[in-house]
Protein backbone atom coordinates (compact mmCIF):
# COMPACT_ATOMS: atom_id res chain seq x y z
CA UNK A 1 0.00 0.00 0.00
CA UNK A 2 2.83 2.37 0.92
CA UNK A 3 4.62 1.63 -2.37
CA UNK A 4 1.49 2.51 -4.33
CA UNK A 5 1.16 5.88 -2.49
CA UNK A 6 4.86 6.61 -2.93
CA UNK A 7 4.58 5.85 -6.63
CA UNK A 8 1.64 8.17 -7.07
CA UNK A 9 3.44 11.01 -5.27
CA UNK A 10 6.51 10.52 -7.44
CA UNK A 11 4.34 10.55 -10.56
CA UNK A 12 2.64 13.79 -9.48
CA UNK A 13 5.99 15.47 -8.71
CA UNK A 14 7.33 14.36 -12.10
CA UNK A 15 4.31 15.79 -13.91
CA UNK A 16 4.60 19.12 -12.01
CA UNK A 17 8.30 19.32 -12.86
CA UNK A 18 7.58 18.73 -16.53
CA UNK A 19 4.84 21.44 -16.50
CA UNK A 20 7.16 24.03 -14.84
CA UNK A 21 9.89 23.28 -17.37
CA UNK A 22 7.45 23.73 -20.23
CA UNK A 23 6.18 27.01 -18.75
CA UNK A 24 9.75 28.31 -18.37
CA UNK A 25 10.48 27.32 -21.95
CA UNK A 26 7.40 29.13 -23.22
CA UNK A 27 8.20 32.21 -21.05
CA UNK A 28 11.76 32.39 -22.39
CA UNK A 29 10.50 32.10 -25.92
CA UNK A 30 7.88 34.86 -25.22
CA UNK A 31 10.53 37.14 -23.73
CA UNK A 32 12.83 36.43 -26.62
CA UNK A 33 10.09 37.16 -29.11
CA UNK A 34 9.17 40.37 -27.18
CA UNK A 35 12.81 41.41 -27.09
CA UNK A 36 13.11 40.91 -30.81
CA UNK A 37 9.91 42.96 -31.42
CA UNK A 38 10.70 45.75 -28.84
CA UNK A 39 12.27 49.00 -30.08
CA UNK A 40 15.69 49.72 -28.63
CA UNK A 41 17.77 52.83 -28.09
CA UNK A 42 21.49 53.34 -27.81
CA UNK A 43 22.45 55.51 -24.85
CA UNK A 44 23.68 58.75 -26.40
CA UNK A 45 25.66 61.77 -25.23
CA UNK A 46 24.43 65.25 -26.07
CA UNK A 47 22.50 68.30 -24.86
CA UNK A 48 19.07 68.41 -23.24
CA UNK A 49 17.06 71.60 -23.36
CA UNK A 50 14.03 71.90 -21.08
CA UNK A 51 11.35 74.14 -22.58
CA UNK A 52 7.82 75.34 -21.95
CA UNK A 53 5.68 75.40 -25.07
CA UNK A 54 2.40 77.25 -25.39
CA UNK A 55 0.33 79.20 -27.88
CA UNK A 56 -1.04 82.73 -27.78
CA UNK A 57 -2.02 85.68 -29.91
CA UNK A 58 -0.95 89.22 -30.73
CA UNK A 59 -2.64 91.76 -28.45
CA UNK A 60 -2.20 95.42 -27.56
CA UNK A 61 -0.46 96.62 -24.44
CA UNK A 62 -3.35 99.04 -23.79
CA UNK A 63 -7.05 99.06 -24.63
CA UNK A 64 -9.48 101.88 -23.80
CA UNK A 65 -13.27 102.03 -24.14
CA UNK A 66 -14.93 105.46 -24.22
CA UNK A 67 -18.51 106.59 -23.69
CA UNK A 68 -19.84 110.10 -24.28
CA UNK A 69 -21.03 112.19 -21.33
CA UNK A 70 -23.04 114.61 -23.51
CA UNK A 71 -25.67 114.19 -26.19
CA UNK A 72 -25.73 115.50 -29.74
CA UNK A 73 -25.35 114.81 -33.43
CA UNK A 74 -22.09 113.11 -34.46
CA UNK A 75 -20.16 115.45 -36.75
CA UNK A 76 -16.93 113.41 -36.89
CA UNK A 77 -15.86 109.89 -35.93
CA UNK A 78 -13.15 107.36 -36.77
CA UNK A 79 -14.18 103.91 -37.95
CA UNK A 80 -12.98 100.39 -37.13
CA UNK A 81 -9.43 99.82 -38.32
CA UNK A 82 -8.56 103.53 -38.64
CA UNK A 83 -5.16 104.52 -37.28
CA UNK A 84 -4.56 107.69 -35.28
CA UNK A 85 -1.87 109.64 -33.46
CA UNK A 86 -1.79 110.93 -29.92
CA UNK A 87 -3.98 114.03 -29.60
CA UNK A 88 -6.19 113.27 -32.64
CA UNK A 89 -9.98 113.54 -32.29
CA UNK A 90 -11.58 110.10 -32.08
CA UNK A 91 -15.21 111.23 -32.06
CA UNK A 92 -16.91 114.65 -31.91
CA UNK A 93 -20.54 115.67 -31.47
CA UNK A 94 -22.23 119.02 -32.17
CA UNK A 95 -21.32 121.52 -29.42
CA UNK A 96 -22.85 124.73 -30.81
CA UNK A 97 -25.16 125.15 -27.81
CA UNK A 98 -22.28 124.74 -25.39
CA UNK A 99 -20.22 127.26 -27.36
CA UNK A 100 -23.05 129.79 -26.93
CA UNK A 101 -23.00 129.11 -23.21
CA UNK A 102 -19.26 129.78 -23.21
CA UNK A 103 -19.83 133.08 -25.03
CA UNK A 104 -22.50 134.00 -22.48
CA UNK A 105 -20.15 133.14 -19.63
CA UNK A 106 -17.41 135.26 -21.19
CA UNK A 107 -19.77 138.25 -21.46
CA UNK A 108 -20.87 137.80 -17.85
CA UNK A 109 -17.22 137.76 -16.88
CA UNK A 110 -16.63 141.04 -18.75
CA UNK A 111 -19.62 142.61 -16.97
CA UNK A 112 -18.33 141.43 -13.61
CA UNK A 113 -14.87 142.84 -14.34
CA UNK A 114 -16.37 146.21 -15.34
CA UNK A 115 -18.59 146.26 -12.25
CA UNK A 116 -15.59 145.64 -10.06
CA UNK A 117 -13.63 148.37 -11.80
CA UNK A 118 -16.52 150.86 -11.34
CA UNK A 119 -16.83 149.89 -7.68
CA UNK A 120 -13.13 150.52 -7.17
CA UNK A 121 -13.41 153.93 -8.88
CA UNK A 122 -16.41 154.80 -6.68
CA UNK A 123 -14.48 153.70 -3.64
CA UNK A 124 -11.62 156.02 -4.55
CA UNK A 125 -14.08 158.85 -5.10
CA UNK A 126 -15.62 158.17 -1.70
CA UNK A 127 -12.18 158.25 -0.12
CA UNK A 128 -11.49 161.61 -1.81
CA UNK A 129 -14.89 162.97 -0.78
CA UNK A 130 -14.29 161.87 2.78
CA UNK A 131 -10.92 163.57 2.80
CA UNK A 132 -12.46 166.79 1.45
CA UNK A 133 -15.31 166.60 3.96
CA UNK A 134 -12.86 166.24 6.81
CA UNK A 135 -10.80 169.17 5.56
CA UNK A 136 -13.90 171.34 5.09
CA UNK A 137 -15.22 170.39 8.49
CA UNK A 138 -11.91 171.34 10.06
CA UNK A 139 -11.91 174.68 8.20
CA UNK A 140 -15.54 175.41 9.08
CA UNK A 141 -14.86 174.55 12.70
CA UNK A 142 -11.93 176.96 12.82
CA UNK A 143 -13.97 179.71 11.11
CA UNK A 144 -16.87 179.26 13.50
CA UNK A 145 -14.53 179.30 16.45
CA UNK A 146 -12.94 182.47 15.11
CA UNK A 147 -16.38 184.06 14.61
CA UNK A 148 -17.33 183.23 18.18
CA UNK A 149 -14.07 184.63 19.42
CA UNK A 150 -14.56 187.85 17.39
CA UNK A 151 -18.12 188.23 18.62
CA UNK A 152 -17.01 187.66 22.19
CA UNK A 153 -14.30 190.28 21.78
CA UNK A 154 -16.80 192.74 20.32
CA UNK A 155 -19.22 192.03 23.15
CA UNK A 156 -16.56 192.56 25.77
CA UNK A 157 -15.50 195.83 24.05
CA UNK A 158 -19.12 197.04 23.94
CA UNK A 159 -19.63 196.22 27.59
CA UNK A 160 -16.43 198.08 28.59
CA UNK A 161 -17.50 201.13 26.59
CA UNK A 162 -20.91 201.04 28.26
CA UNK A 163 -19.29 200.89 31.68
CA UNK A 164 -17.06 203.86 30.85
CA UNK A 165 -19.98 205.90 29.61
CA UNK A 166 -22.02 205.13 32.70
CA UNK A 167 -19.11 206.11 34.96
CA UNK A 168 -18.68 209.53 33.29
CA UNK A 169 -20.53 212.20 35.23
CA UNK A 170 -21.03 214.45 32.27
CA UNK A 171 -22.23 211.67 29.99
CA UNK A 172 -25.51 212.40 28.33
CA UNK A 173 -28.43 210.07 28.06
CA UNK A 174 -27.81 209.81 24.35
CA UNK A 175 -24.30 208.47 24.86
CA UNK A 176 -25.52 206.00 27.42
CA UNK A 177 -28.27 204.85 25.09
CA UNK A 178 -25.88 204.41 22.21
CA UNK A 179 -23.39 202.49 24.34
CA UNK A 180 -26.16 200.25 25.70
CA UNK A 181 -27.43 199.62 22.18
CA UNK A 182 -23.94 198.62 21.02
CA UNK A 183 -23.61 196.24 23.96
CA UNK A 184 -26.94 194.57 23.22
CA UNK A 185 -26.07 194.32 19.54
CA UNK A 186 -22.68 192.75 20.32
CA UNK A 187 -24.34 190.33 22.68
CA UNK A 188 -26.82 189.32 19.98
CA UNK A 189 -24.03 188.74 17.49
CA UNK A 190 -22.17 186.64 20.04
CA UNK A 191 -25.13 184.39 20.69
CA UNK A 192 -25.72 184.06 16.98
CA UNK A 193 -22.13 182.97 16.40
CA UNK A 194 -22.59 180.36 19.14
CA UNK A 195 -25.64 179.09 17.32
CA UNK A 196 -23.74 179.09 14.03
CA UNK A 197 -20.88 177.20 15.67
CA UNK A 198 -23.30 174.53 16.86
CA UNK A 199 -24.87 174.32 13.41
CA UNK A 200 -21.41 174.03 11.84
CA UNK A 201 -20.50 171.21 14.26
CA UNK A 202 -23.56 169.12 13.46
CA UNK A 203 -23.22 169.82 9.75
CA UNK A 204 -19.58 168.75 9.78
CA UNK A 205 -20.47 165.65 11.79
CA UNK A 206 -23.23 164.73 9.33
CA UNK A 207 -21.00 165.29 6.32
CA UNK A 208 -18.08 163.23 7.67
CA UNK A 209 -20.33 160.42 8.84
CA UNK A 210 -22.06 160.35 5.46
CA UNK A 211 -18.69 160.19 3.72
CA UNK A 212 -17.54 157.35 6.02
CA UNK A 213 -20.79 155.45 5.42
CA UNK A 214 -20.35 155.89 1.70
CA UNK A 215 -16.88 154.38 1.94
CA UNK A 216 -18.24 151.40 3.87
CA UNK A 217 -21.09 150.84 1.39
CA UNK A 218 -18.80 151.04 -1.63
CA UNK A 219 -16.31 148.75 0.12
CA UNK A 220 -19.06 146.13 0.41
CA UNK A 221 -19.95 146.74 -3.21
CA UNK A 222 -16.34 145.94 -4.13
CA UNK A 223 -16.48 142.64 -2.22
CA UNK A 224 -19.76 141.80 -3.91
CA UNK A 225 -18.27 142.66 -7.31
CA UNK A 226 -15.23 140.51 -6.53
CA UNK A 227 -17.51 137.57 -5.59
CA UNK A 228 -19.51 138.07 -8.76
CA UNK A 229 -16.28 138.11 -10.76
CA UNK A 230 -15.16 134.86 -9.12
CA UNK A 231 -18.51 133.23 -9.90
CA UNK A 232 -18.27 134.39 -13.49
CA UNK A 233 -14.78 132.91 -13.79
CA UNK A 234 -16.02 129.59 -12.35
CA UNK A 235 -19.01 129.50 -14.70
CA UNK A 236 -16.74 130.17 -17.67
CA UNK A 237 -14.34 127.43 -16.58
CA UNK A 238 -17.22 124.97 -16.15
CA UNK A 239 -18.54 125.86 -19.58
CA UNK A 240 -15.10 125.28 -21.07
CA UNK A 241 -14.76 121.97 -19.24
CA UNK A 242 -18.13 120.84 -20.54
CA UNK A 243 -17.03 121.56 -24.11
CA UNK A 244 -14.48 118.75 -23.69
CA UNK A 245 -17.41 116.34 -23.23
CA UNK A 246 -18.25 116.84 -26.89
CA UNK A 247 -14.88 115.52 -28.10
CA UNK A 248 -12.79 112.46 -27.26
CA UNK A 249 -9.07 112.76 -27.92
CA UNK A 250 -6.57 109.92 -28.49
CA UNK A 251 -4.22 109.42 -25.50
CA UNK A 252 -1.63 107.56 -27.61
CA UNK A 253 -0.87 106.30 -31.11
CA UNK A 254 -3.12 103.41 -32.01
CA UNK A 255 -5.92 101.73 -33.95
CA UNK A 256 -9.72 101.84 -33.64
CA UNK A 257 -10.98 98.46 -32.44
CA UNK A 258 -14.72 99.22 -32.60
CA UNK A 259 -16.79 102.30 -33.44
CA UNK A 260 -20.50 102.52 -32.57
CA UNK A 261 -21.75 105.62 -34.35
CA UNK A 262 -21.74 107.00 -37.87
CA UNK A 263 -21.61 110.66 -38.81
CA UNK A 264 -24.97 112.47 -38.61
CA UNK A 265 -26.27 109.91 -36.09
CA UNK A 266 -27.49 111.06 -32.68
CA UNK A 267 -25.21 109.93 -29.85
CA UNK A 268 -25.65 110.02 -26.11
CA UNK A 269 -24.28 108.76 -22.78
CA UNK A 270 -24.53 105.19 -21.55
CA UNK A 271 -23.41 103.43 -24.74
CA UNK A 272 -19.74 102.62 -25.53
CA UNK A 273 -18.96 105.04 -28.35
CA UNK A 274 -15.51 103.90 -29.44
CA UNK A 275 -12.83 101.37 -28.39
CA UNK A 276 -9.17 101.80 -29.22
CA UNK A 277 -5.93 99.90 -28.79
CA UNK A 278 -2.33 101.04 -28.71
CA UNK A 279 -0.13 100.22 -31.69
CA UNK A 280 2.42 98.91 -29.18
CA UNK A 281 1.82 95.15 -29.50
CA UNK A 282 2.53 92.25 -27.15
CA UNK A 283 1.93 88.49 -27.13
CA UNK A 284 -0.60 87.07 -24.67
CA UNK A 285 -0.56 83.37 -23.80
CA UNK A 286 -1.76 80.93 -21.13
CA UNK A 287 0.73 78.69 -19.27
CA UNK A 288 -0.17 75.58 -17.30
CA UNK A 289 0.26 75.71 -13.53
CA UNK A 290 2.95 73.01 -13.67
CA UNK A 291 5.05 75.15 -16.04
CA UNK A 292 4.51 78.64 -14.66
CA UNK A 293 6.68 77.93 -11.60
CA UNK A 294 9.67 77.51 -13.93
CA UNK A 295 9.22 80.92 -15.58
CA UNK A 296 10.52 84.30 -14.52
CA UNK A 297 10.43 87.91 -15.72
CA UNK A 298 13.00 88.81 -18.36
CA UNK A 299 13.27 85.24 -19.65
CA UNK A 300 13.97 84.86 -23.39
CA UNK A 301 11.16 83.56 -25.60
CA UNK A 302 11.23 82.19 -29.15
CA UNK A 303 8.12 83.34 -31.04
CA UNK A 304 6.69 82.02 -34.28
CA UNK A 305 3.64 83.61 -35.86
CA UNK A 306 1.39 81.46 -38.03
CA UNK A 307 1.38 84.26 -40.60
CA UNK A 308 5.21 84.36 -40.71
CA UNK A 309 6.02 80.80 -39.71
CA UNK A 310 9.40 80.81 -41.46
CA UNK A 311 10.53 83.80 -39.39
CA UNK A 312 11.39 83.43 -35.72
CA UNK A 313 11.02 86.42 -33.42
CA UNK A 314 12.76 86.98 -30.14
CA UNK A 315 10.97 88.26 -27.08
CA UNK A 316 11.11 88.55 -23.32
CA UNK A 317 8.61 87.81 -20.57
CA UNK A 318 7.41 91.14 -19.15
CA UNK A 319 4.54 89.98 -16.97
CA UNK A 320 3.34 86.79 -15.28
CA UNK A 321 -0.17 87.03 -13.83
CA UNK A 322 -0.51 86.34 -10.12
CA UNK A 323 -4.14 85.27 -10.60
CA UNK A 324 -5.05 81.96 -12.20
CA UNK A 325 -7.92 81.02 -14.48
CA UNK A 326 -9.73 77.69 -14.23
CA UNK A 327 -11.40 76.39 -17.38
CA UNK A 328 -12.76 72.85 -17.25
CA UNK A 329 -10.54 72.04 -14.28
CA UNK A 330 -7.39 73.17 -16.10
CA UNK A 331 -5.55 75.84 -14.10
CA UNK A 332 -3.42 78.30 -16.07
CA UNK A 333 -1.80 81.72 -15.75
CA UNK A 334 -1.63 84.56 -18.27
CA UNK A 335 1.77 85.38 -19.69
CA UNK A 336 2.77 88.66 -21.39
CA UNK A 337 5.70 88.62 -23.84
CA UNK A 338 7.19 91.70 -25.50
CA UNK A 339 8.42 90.78 -29.02
CA UNK A 340 11.42 92.32 -30.75
CA UNK A 341 10.29 93.22 -34.28
CA UNK A 342 12.85 92.36 -36.95
CA UNK A 343 13.06 91.98 -40.74
CA UNK A 344 10.27 94.50 -41.27
CA UNK A 345 7.60 92.13 -39.98
CA UNK A 346 4.29 93.82 -39.23
CA UNK A 347 2.34 92.62 -36.23
CA UNK A 348 -1.42 92.54 -36.65
CA UNK A 349 -3.88 92.44 -33.79
CA UNK A 350 -5.12 88.88 -33.17
CA UNK A 351 -2.42 86.92 -35.09
CA UNK A 352 -1.80 83.43 -33.66
CA UNK A 353 1.61 82.77 -32.10
CA UNK A 354 3.58 79.78 -30.79
CA UNK A 355 5.97 80.33 -27.88
CA UNK A 356 8.99 78.28 -26.83
CA UNK A 357 10.59 79.22 -23.52
CA UNK A 358 13.86 77.61 -22.41
CA UNK A 359 13.73 77.04 -18.66
CA UNK A 360 16.94 75.00 -18.20
CA UNK A 361 19.56 73.08 -20.21
CA UNK A 362 22.52 70.75 -19.75
CA UNK A 363 25.33 70.01 -22.19
CA UNK A 364 27.24 66.84 -23.05
CA UNK A 365 25.26 64.42 -20.87
CA UNK A 366 23.97 60.88 -21.35
CA UNK A 367 20.31 60.68 -22.22
CA UNK A 368 17.60 58.18 -23.13
CA UNK A 369 13.96 58.50 -24.26
CA UNK A 370 11.84 59.68 -21.35
CA UNK A 371 9.32 56.85 -21.84
CA UNK A 372 12.04 54.24 -21.31
CA UNK A 373 12.43 55.15 -17.63
CA UNK A 374 9.97 53.72 -15.10
CA UNK A 375 9.71 53.85 -11.33
CA UNK A 376 9.32 51.16 -8.71
CA UNK A 377 9.36 51.79 -4.96
CA UNK A 378 10.67 55.33 -5.46
CA UNK A 379 13.60 54.26 -7.67
CA UNK A 380 14.13 54.71 -11.40
CA UNK A 381 14.86 51.81 -13.78
CA UNK A 382 15.33 51.00 -17.44
CA UNK A 383 14.97 47.67 -19.23
CA UNK A 384 18.24 46.30 -20.67
CA UNK A 385 18.16 43.25 -23.00
CA UNK A 386 20.55 40.40 -22.05
CA UNK A 387 22.67 38.26 -24.41
CA UNK A 388 20.67 35.12 -23.55
CA UNK A 389 17.37 36.69 -24.54
CA UNK A 390 16.45 37.78 -21.04
CA UNK A 391 15.59 41.35 -20.01
CA UNK A 392 17.32 42.92 -17.03
CA UNK A 393 16.00 45.78 -14.89
CA UNK A 394 18.78 48.30 -14.32
CA UNK A 395 18.55 51.08 -11.73
CA UNK A 396 19.51 54.56 -12.94
CA UNK A 397 19.84 58.08 -11.54
CA UNK A 398 18.08 60.71 -13.65
CA UNK A 399 18.45 64.47 -14.07
CA UNK A 400 17.07 67.15 -16.39
CA UNK A 401 14.36 66.09 -18.82
CA UNK A 402 12.09 67.49 -21.49
CA UNK A 403 9.18 66.09 -23.44
CA UNK A 404 11.45 63.69 -25.38
CA UNK A 405 14.58 62.77 -23.39
CA UNK A 406 15.84 62.48 -19.83
CA UNK A 407 19.39 62.77 -18.47
CA UNK A 408 21.07 59.66 -17.07
CA UNK A 409 23.56 60.55 -14.34
CA UNK A 410 24.50 57.00 -13.38
CA UNK A 411 23.61 53.36 -14.09
CA UNK A 412 24.31 53.36 -17.86
CA UNK A 413 27.23 54.04 -20.16
CA UNK A 414 27.37 55.62 -23.57
CA UNK A 415 26.56 53.02 -26.22
CA UNK A 416 24.48 50.77 -23.93
CA UNK A 417 21.33 49.39 -25.54
CA UNK A 418 18.04 49.72 -23.69
CA UNK A 419 14.40 49.08 -24.53
CA UNK A 420 12.44 52.22 -25.29
CA UNK A 421 9.25 50.71 -23.87
CA UNK A 422 9.81 48.61 -20.72
CA UNK A 423 8.64 44.98 -20.93
CA UNK A 424 6.20 44.03 -18.19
Amino acid sequence: MRNKITGKIFLIITIITIIIALLNLFACRAIGDSQEDAETFEVTRGDIIQTVNTSGYVASIIQNDYSLTASGKVIYTLEKGDTFSKGDILIEIDSSRQELLITQAEENLNIAENSLELARISYQQALDANHIAIQLADTNTKLSEQSVQNALTALEGANEYLNLVEEEVLSTDLQISQASSQSHSAEGVYYQTLINQSTTYWSNLSTTQSAASQIEVIGKNIKQAESQLKLSEINLELARLDIDNYKIYAPYDGIVLTSTYKEEEYAGPGVPAISIISSDFIIKAEVNETDVVNLQLGQDVDIRLDAYFEDKLNGKITEISQISTNIGGVVSFELIVKPEIENGLKLLYGLSASLDITTSSVEDVLYVPIQSVFEEDGKSYVSVPGEDGTINKTEVTTGVFNYDFIEIKSGLNEGDIILISPIQ
